[in-house]
Formats: structure tokens, sequence, C-alpha cells
């Protein structure tokens, strides 16, 4: 089939939601929100140009489930009657393109940053300051731990009453979540540490706890990384397959995985015959909707992460200079490629305080306007 990740359609067994591609907006940080976590007019309609962009789905900014785990500046939350209306605002706009939507609830954990948070930088255990952390990271009480699971599915509710499709719980890339499962850094005894299924109780009774809370047709997703991130240790593929087969077990309708590069092999194979998405579909349960993210520009590459295996493919930088990706692919018109000029970007709809964000992932803006902006 022609353009097999723009028209083919998938209907999630589970929920019973038809998706109209296998194109998915990816939880993007583009920092649009204000300072309380409020989204503002231009993030509602950036995602708006997404839908009507031909995107089959859209997943929002990682959404702040408190404000004591922010992570940014111009994050957004979903915690206040206010939040949600501008949520219900988002759903009524995909609905009316036919784009499923989906939030994606997140706390910063030890990598929240306490000059954009109420409270500093949890961990399960406690972490000292290093050449990555000027400051302690606290150990998280048990009475805490259970404070933070009510919040995730008290957001999750808010999302299922806005009229969102789902809510995708953001447990990868070290946050607060990923923290947990993560055996170098949770070293606690108690029941929140030490087993596979005590290190990741927490995800577990926030999806439970979410689905008692929400119906059967709401769409509850789990992001994770398969591999170790950034300068941490501790994230096992192994582990990470263990706890996407239990998560299907727990009745989650879709694993999202964020390879970093969907084409690349994997770390842990000395002789590695396959890629690390062909390791990973291998060792999955088929029942297992798979969302993959990471460096996928076009539909050529779109379409070879579907034929290995993915059922959706999940977009990001690609996405924020060509919010008609879909259309565009369709239609045969021609993609524009990152890095983006600041002009395009802002006829795309991001904000100045966006673009400046944006200025410092490598290779999203032009580099000779990223200085003559500076200037």
């Amino acid at each position: 089939m022609i353009n097999l990740a723009t028209r083919q359609q998938f209907t999630f067994a589970k929920s019973n939601k038809r998706v109209k591609n296998r194109t998915v907006l990816a939880p993007l940080t583009h920092n649009m929100s204000s300072s309380n976590g409020d989204l503002s007019t231009e993030e509602i309609a950036w995602l708006k140009a997404c839908s009507a962009g031909g995107f089959g789905m859209i997943i929002t900014a990682a959404t702040a489930v408190s404000m004591t785990g922010r992570c940014w500046e111009g994050q957004p939350a979903l915690i206040t009657d206010q939040q949600q209306q501008s949520f219900a605002q988002i759903a009524k706009n995909a609905a009316a393109h036919n784009t499923i939507s989906i939030v994606q609830l997140h706390h910063g954990g030890m990598r929240t940053e306490r000059k954009f948070s109420t409270a500093e930088a949890v961990s399960p255990s406690h972490y000292p300051a290093d050449e990555n952390y000027a400051n302690d990271v606290r150990e998280i009480s048990t009475d805490e731990i259970e404070t933070y699971i009510g919040d995730f599915v008290r957001s999750a509710k808010r999302a299922y009453l806005a009229g969102m499709d789902g809510v995708e719980i953001h447990a990868a890339f070290n946050f607060l979540l990923s923290n947990f499962s993560n055996s170098v850094l949770n070293k606690r005894d108690d029941q929140w540490g030490s087993s596979f299924e005590n290190r990741n109780r927490i995800i577990f009774e926030i999806v439970k706890r979410t689905r008692a809370n929400t119906g059967r047709d709401f769409i509850i997703g789990v992001r994770l990384s398969p591999e170790n991130y950034a300068h941490f240790t501790g994230i096992e593929i192994t582990e990470q397959i263990r706890l996407s087969n239990a998560l299907n077990d727990l009745d989650v309708d879709y694993i999202h995985m964020s390879l970093y590069d969907s084409f690349k092999l994997p770390n842990h194979i000395k002789d590695k015959q396959m890629t690390l998405l062909q390791s990973i579909k291998e060792q999955l349960s088929p029942e297992i909707t798979l969302i993959i993210a990471g460096k996928i520009a076009n539909i050529e590459q779109a379409d070879e992460v579907i034929a290995q295996g993915a059922d959706f493919v999940a977009l990001g930088k690609a996405a924020i200079g060509n919010p008609d990706w879909v259309n565009k692919v369709n239609s045969g018109k021609k993609l524009i490629p990152a890095p983006f000029s600041i002009a395009h970007l802002k006829a795309t709809g991001f904000t100045d305080a966006s673009i400046e964000y944006m200025s410092g992932v490598t290779g999203l803006v032009k580099k000779n306007e990223i200085s003559l902006s500076a200037a």
C-alpha cells in the first residue's frame, strides 16, 4: 500500500476506538503554556493545526499532574477547572477532524526544576548532589507516593471529563515513574522497591485506578524508555519488555517506546542481527499496540518503521515544521526539512518563548538565525 502510515486505519481492540491513520503527533516540549500551567491560545491553536493537518492521533506535551513536579517554565498542567476547559477545547478541535486526542501525564521526579515547581526534586531514594544535580534529591515518603498516585488519577479523570480520548502515562526518561522502575535509582526495601513488582507498583496502581475512574472506551497508554537515557543507568531493556507485557495484562491500550533513533541497533546485544525495534517486537506480547518514536522524518521512514513491527509512528521534529505532515504526504507536496527558519516557526504558530526554547535543541532551528535572534 502507498503511504501506509498516512492511509491505513487502525482500531484499538480494547477500547474499540478507530484511528484514521497510523501517524501520531509525538508529545513535544514546546514551552507555550503559562507559568501556572494554563494552556495558551497559541498552544491550543497549534494542536488544532496538527489535527487539521491530518494526524490520526495527537498527544499533548508532558502535562503536569502536580505543581510539585514541573520541569520547565512553559509546561502545561491539568489540575484546575480552567485547565480542564482548555483540554475540552483540544478534544473538541481534534474530534472535528476525526483525530484521537491524548494527554500525556507527567511528574518530574528527580528531574523536577525547583524554579518552575512548588517543591524540591524527589526520587524513590536519596540521590546525592553531583555534577548533574546541584542539590540533593530527597527520598519520597510513603504518604507522598499515595498523593502522587492520586494526582495522576485525578488528572486522568479530568481528561476523561474534558472529552479527551485517553491519557498517556509518562514512565520514561528518568522522570518520577521511571525513577521507581530503575533498579539503580530505587534502593527502597518496602512495597515500593527491591523486586520488579514493587518497583513498578506505582505505575500499576496508577493504571488500575485510572481504569476504575474512566470508561472502557477511554484509552490508557504508557510511555517507556527501552534503554538508558542521558547520564542515567539502570534502564534495562529486558525489564522494559517485561513491564510492557505486564501492563498489557492490566488492560493498557498501547505502549509508546521512544528509541531516540527508530533504526538504531540495540545496545544490549553483541551480535546485532536486528534493529532495536525488531528486537523489542520479537519479545512483546502480540496483543500490544506499539507506538514508536525516534528520527522519523518522511513517509519512507514511517512506512519502514511500520514494516518492522510498529502499529503507529510518532513524529516530533518533523511535525514542528509541518503540522500538516500527513496532508502534505498524501497530496505529494514537499515537506519542509529541519532546521526550520524562525520566520517559518512563527508562521506555523509558535511563540517567541517557544522558539527561544527550541533554539536550544540541536538541528531544530537554523543556526545563523539563532545567533541573529540572540544579537
